[in-house]
């Protein structure tokens, strides 16, 4: 009896998207500029451009771009739930707790996805971005050069 009961418990957590579904809540975020060699900082971790760096899928970042001679610019990476991300856990939860509990194991199993963060990818993960000198940014605050 005690070994059907690890069985059955080693089956349906296998179903939990939160422990199992994502082995591997990292992206691969690439970043490149209009002028070479432009440094991109993310949650500590730093990149040359082109480059590309290894972000959380399940939150936000803001990350700073930064040249010497150049405005500094922030890149707001966003975190959002994906259809790949429900879908996972819809079909995982039902494969192990939806087939035997008439689905209610699957709506839990999904209420539980859903904060944790197994049904989130990044909205965005490539970034091409324009860095401004500082000379023309002082021209544009003056006013001097028309912004289009």
């Amino acid at each position: 009896m005690q070994g059907l009961v690890i069985l059955l418990t080693a089956i349906h957590l296998t179903g939990c998207s939160t422990l199992f579904g994502r082995h591997q809540d990292e992206q691969l975020v690439y970043f490149d500029a209009n002028v070479p060699e432009v440094e991109v900082i993310c949650e500590g971790k730093r990149v040359i451009t082109p480059g590309s760096i290894s972000l959380r899928q399940s939150k936000n970042h803001s990350c700073l771009a930064e040249k010497a001679g150049y405005k500094k610019e922030v890149i707001e990476i966003r975190s959002v739930t994906s259809w790949s991300g429900f879908a996972n856990s819809f079909a995982l939860n039902t494969a192990a707790w939806g087939w035997w509990t008439f689905g209610i194991g699957t709506g839990i199993g999904m209420l539980i996805d859903f904060p944790s963060g197994a049904m989130k990818n990044l909205k965005q993960d490539h970034f091409e971005f324009r860095m401004q000198s500082a000379e023309e940014s002082e021209k544009i605050k003056k006013g001097g050069i028309q912004k289009l």
